[in-house]
């Protein structure tokens, strides 16, 4: 027996030798791959010098036959596509429709720099060159898609310098793209939902495309995404100001829409709404369309006055994803899960380093530091999920997940939210409460954010509220963890309200009341804390605390009589707060509403996971294969997959 036990004792010593050859093998492995990946470098994104690139410009003077032509404009934008710098694909629409409508003003020598530059331009992730272009967002699809289709189409026997392909073959992938682009804004609506900067970049390629295309099913079927993308403003602008809750906004976007609303000459355009300036950008390029009408039907909702709820459903949450076949290296994948920039979250971030990997784009500006992860251990034990969940970066709040949008809308005002999204999750850009009193005055609050990108307190959120609306009664819940998660610098202990005195005739702020006046429209924000302006501001509310909530409710003389009379009401009005669950109780109505619970409204249950639309115009049920829109006697029926528009 005595000599067995070195045996044994050598068996373990060989195990630990073991253990600890694999424990430095991996580190090594995993050290080799962090050396590597650390080398690395960009390509800038932006460049170093200036250029006159104001193709708009130059468009606009050949519409007008304002002579001399600024054709400097178009070398300056042929310069900045030729150094493939982000966003050169917001040249390319107006370039396309001063090539297809305009060629006979420009010289031989003009059209040849044209050609050369288009035809040796990169269009697609997949395609050869490494660049810092954004091409994944719902609005660069669009973009690169059709421009790629339209440039094919003008030369398409020609080799494309880039690829070796030629022109026709091009129109072929582009083709392909547009289809799926189409068909998930059919399906799903627009992951940017409301995007009053960003559907300035849809409406432009999908002008251009209708009209110059040459393939009846492309034609057919973006017009017929035309009718849904333009019904979205129409239900979401009031007397012009195109400003509701968002998937994608900047701080202009979200406080006025004199200044943020970059689709107002859209709409001054179809309505006839005054904007106040003269606006040229690259929606001119619908303004000058040729082959787009708008269904009347159409025209007069974005005319109507009534007072109206408008329920609708824009994109998919992260979880819908995988039984929907939309996770993998297709197109149609790759698409769908970008288009949301859902690039870390634990469901999606194998896929995302997969695909940046085999399309050589670790040294895009925007996915370089995706190189720190793509460690061959994590890739092979498919270890990278669980890197996303332990880590919990903020970079998860980049995605742009469904949103269930409610608006309540009248003559005098618009309240917008985006029904329970995503409580207590990061966020980046998006908007989720939203109130417009006219041109001048928007609302909203939020809880700044300082992570890994920027420092910026009226973009987006640290931590979004849980955030619920009943006609015009907003309730919104914020949580906000002490646990910072990765690559986020710090969190705010307050919320903050954007709440501009120079915009509104009376402003009282009263313990935890904030009570303003605009013409005849009264509204309040009711704070869980005492609300105060921050020192030396007249725009930024504060409410201290990492437990707290907004009640908000807005009214207008013709319901209230005086200001004073609605001061007076609200401040009777019930309100309890217990283990995060917030009543409110005013004219005989109360809701409830329970952080990551429920919302309750008289005591009944809620349902804020709506249909595609659900309105008096138009009652559609997600992923339909026909919409039909009605109102004041007109009618557009939609059969997408049959190309049927009829109105």
């Amino acid at each position: 027996m005595k000599t067995r036990k070195p045996k044994k004792k050598r068996k373990w010593v060989i195990v630990l030798i073991i253990i600890v050859v694999i424990i430095l093998g991996i580190g090594g492995w995993a050290f080799v791959d962090y050396t590597c990946n650390d080398k690395i470098d960009y390509f800038e994104d932006r460049p170093s010098e200036s250029y006159n690139n104001d193709v708009n410009k130059l468009l606009y003077e050949m519409e007008n036959n304002i002579t001399p032509y600024s054709i400097d404009e178009l070398y300056g934008a042929l310069d900045y596509i030729d150094g493939r710098f982000d966003c050169s694909d917001f040249r390319i629409p107006s370039i396309m429709r001063i090539m297809y409508d305009h060629s006979d003003k420009l010289s031989v020598a003009d059209k040849a720099a044209i050609k050369e530059t288009l035809t040796s331009f990169k269009f697609w992730m997949d395609q050869p060159g490494e660049d810092s272009m954004c091409y994944w967002s719902e609005n660069h699809q669009v973009l690169f898609a059709t421009s790629e289709y339209l440039i094919g189409q003008l030369y398409p026997d020609d080799i494309f310098s880039n690829d070796g392909k030629t022109g026709s073959e091009h129109m072929e992938m582009a083709k392909e793209r547009l289809l799926i682009w189409m068909e998930q804004r059919w399906l799903y609506g627009f992951t940017e939902w409301y995007s009053n900067v960003y559907y300035v970049e849809d409406i432009a390629p999908m002008s251009v495309l209708i009209d110059f295309a040459q393939d009846e099913e492309l034609v057919s079927k973006m017009t017929i995404i035309m009718d849904v993308f333009l019904y979205d403003v129409a239900t979401q602008q009031i007397n012009g100001t195109f400003l509701s809750t968002s998937g994608r906004a900047y701080e202009r976007n979200r406080k006025q829409g004199e200044w943020g609303n970059s689709m107002k000459a859209v709409v001054e355009y179809i309505w006839g709404y005054p904007i106040g300036d003269d606006r040229r950008g690259m929606d001119l390029n619908f303004i000058y369309s040729n082959n787009y009408i708008i269904p009347d039907v159409l025209y007069e909702i974005g005319l109507d006055t009534s007072t109206q709820i408008i329920k609708a459903s824009q994109g998919l949450d992260l979880s819908e994803l995988f039984n929907k076949n939309l996770i993998g290296q297709d197109n149609n994948q790759i698409m769908m899960q970008w288009n949301m920039e859902a690039f870390t979250n634990p469901l999606v971030v194998s896929n995302s380093i997969e695909y940046i990997d085999n399309n050589n784009m670790f040294t895009n500006k925007f996915l370089n530091d995706f190189k720190m992860i793509n460690i061959s251990f994590l890739r092979v034990f498919n270890l990278l999920p669980t890197v996303s969940k332990i880590l919990n970066p903020v970079t998860d709040g980049v995605a742009i997940q469904r949103a269930n949008t409610y608006t309540y809308k009248t003559n005098e005002f618009m309240v917008a939210t985006a029904q329970n999204y995503h409580p207590g999750e990061f966020a980046d850009q998006h908007h989720v409460f939203s109130v417009t009193i006219d041109n001048e005055l928007s609302l909203f609050h939020s809880h700044p954010r300082d992570d890994f990108d920027k420092t910026d307190h009226w973009v987006g959120y640290g931590r979004l509220p849980h955030s619920v609306q009943d006609e015009n009664i907003n309730l919104s819940i914020y949580q906000i963890s002490d646990e910072k998660g990765f690559m986020e610098k710090r969190i705010y202990d307050f919320t903050h309200l954007y709440f501009p005195q120079e915009y509104m005739d009376e402003t009282i702020i009263d313990e935890n009341y904030a009570f303003g006046r605009k013409g005849d429209v009264y509204f309040v924000f009711i704070g869980k804390n005492d609300l105060y302006y921050l020192d030396g501001s007249e725009e930024e509310v504060i409410q201290a605390g990492t437990d707290s909530y907004w009640i908000f409710e807005i009214s207008s003389k013709k319901d209230e009589g005086s200001f004073s009379s609605f001061i007076k009401r609200i401040e009777n009005n019930q309100i309890t707060y217990v283990e995060q669950t917030l009543t409110y109780v005013s004219n005989q109505k109360t809701m409830q509403v329970t952080f990551l619970g429920d919302f309750l409204v008289n005591n009944q249950i809620i349902d804020t996971n709506y249909e595609r639309h659900t309105t008096t115009y138009a009652h559609t049920i997600r992923e339909a294969s026909t919409m039909t829109f009605e109102f004041n006697g007109e009618k557009l029926f939609l059969d997408f997959e049959n190309l049927i528009r009829e109105y």
